[in-house]
C-alpha cells in the first residue's frame, strides 16, 4: 500500500532535514511511492517517500547505484543529500508506518511514450530517437557492470530469468481467447533462446527502462527509477527497452528493423556480445508476455480496475504482430 501522507504532513520534515523553505509544485504519479515535485529558489527537486514495505538495504542499493551511474556520466537524477549529508532519512509520524525518504534532482522533459507516439509517422526522426534511447540505457547498463550490492541478489517476478515460472504461475489468469496466442509466441521464442540463455553474461541491471521511465529533453534522454534493479542478464536492459519500443514501430516496417537504431545506440555505449544480440528479440517478447500475465493476474485481484485491461491492449496487438511476422 502506498504511503498515505499529504504534503502538509511531509513539508515540515523536508524543510527541517533537507532544504529549508520549499514550495510544492505538484505531486508526481507513482504506483508504489509518493513523489513531490518541489521548488527551492530557482531549482526543482523531487522528494520521494518510499513505500513502507521497501527494505532499507534495497533503497540504499538504489541510492548507491544512482551515485555510481552518475559518476560514470549516465544521464540520471542526482541524489541530493540532507543537511546532515545523508542520502536517506526515515520519516516516522504518529499513525503512519515508518517510510524511508530521499531527495533527487528533477530531470526535465517529456515521457518517451508521448514523444514516440508523436513521431510514429516520421521514420527518420523515430530512428534518431531510438538511437538516443539506446545510448542512454546502454550508459546505465555499462556503468552498472562495475557495481555490486547484495540487496540486488533477490527473487523478483520482473527478472527476465524467471519469465517461464511467472508465465506458468499466472497463465490461467489470462482470458481463454488470448491464452493460446501468448503460449504459442512464447514457446516459439523459448525454442530460439534455449541454447543462448546459459551463455549470457549476468550483472546488476536497471531492469525497467520502459517508455514512462525515460525522459526526452531535446536530443538527450534521461533514465528514471532504479526501483526494479536486480542481478540478471546483462542484456536485460537492452531487451526490456526494446520491448517498449516495439509498441512504437510503424506497421509499415518490420519490428526487428524498426528497433535496430536502439540496438546500435545501446551497443555503442555498452558493447554487446554476439550471443546477447541473438537473444535480444526473444527476451523482449518474454518481457511482453510477463507483463501480460502480471496484468491479467492483477485484474483478477482488482476486477474493477479497467485501466489494467486497457493498458494491456497494445501488448496483445504487439503479440499478434510478432506471431504474424515470425
Amino acid at each position: 500500500e502506498r504511503p498515505s501522507f499529504a504534503w502538509g504532513d511531509v513539508q515540515p520534515f523536508v524543510e527541517r532535514h533537507f532544504f529549508g523553505a520549499v514550495e510544492l509544485v505538484k505531486s508526481l504519479p507513482s504506483e508504489r511511492d509518493l513523489n513531490f515535485l518541489v521548488k527551492l529558489d530557482e531549482e526543482l527537486a523531487v522528494f520521494k517517500v518510499h513505500n513502507p514495505t521497501d527494505l532499507q538495504d534495497f533503497v540504499e542499493c538504489q541510492c548507491l547505484a544512482l551515485e555510481h551511474v552518475a559518476q560514470h556520466g549516465a544521464c540520471c537524477q542526482r541524489l541530493l543529500r540532507s543537511k546532515s549529508k545523508e542520502f536517506l532519512i526515515a520519516l516516522e509520524l504518529e499513525g503512519h508506518r515508518r517510510c524511508m525518504c530521499r531527495a533527487l534532482s528533477f530531470l526535465p522533459g517529456r515521457m518517451l511514450a508521448e514523444v514516440a507516439q508523436e513521431m510514429a509517422e516520421s521514420g527518420e526522426r523515430l530512428a534518431q530517437l531510438f538511437d538516443a534511447v539506446g545510448t542512454a540505457v546502454g550508459q546505465v547498463t555499462a556503468a552498472l557492470l562495475t557495481f555490486e550490492h547484495a540487496a540486488a541478489e533477490r527473487e523478483f517476478v520482473w527478472d527476465l530469468q524467471r519469465c517461464s515460472q511467472v508465465v506458468d504461475a499466472h497463465i490461467s489468469d489470462v482470458e481463454e481467447d488470448n491464452r493460446a496466442l501468448l503460449q504459442r509466441v512464447l514457446q516459439c521464442q523459448m525454442v530460439e533462446l534455449r541454447n543462448l540463455l546459459p551463455r549470457l553474461r549476468r550483472s546488476i541491471v536497471h531492469n525497467d527502462p520502459n517508455d514512462y521511465n525515460l525522459v526526452v529533453n531535446g536530443g538527450q534522454v534521461g533514465v528514471l527509477d532504479f526501483g526494479d534493479m536486480v542481478h540478471s542478464y546483462t542484456c536485460a536492459d537492452a531487451a526490456i527497452g526494446m520491448a517498449y519500443l516495439l509498441f512504437h514501430v510503424p506497421s509499415s516496417m518490420p519490428l526487428v528493423e524498426g528497433v535496430l537504431p536502439f540496438v546500435q545506440g545501446f551497443h555503442r555505449a555498452c558493447p554487446l556480445e554476439e550471443v546477447e544480440v541473438e537473444a535480444l528479440f526473444g527476451l523482449a517478447v518474454c518481457r511482453v508476455c510477463t507483463s501480460l500475465c502480471m496484468s491479467a493476474h492483477q485484474s483478477k485481484l482488482e476486477p474493477d480496475n479497467e485501466y489494467l485491461l486497457i493498458s494491456a491492449k497494445p501488448a496483445w496487438r504487439l503479440l499478434t504482430r510478432v506471431d504474424s511476422e515470425k
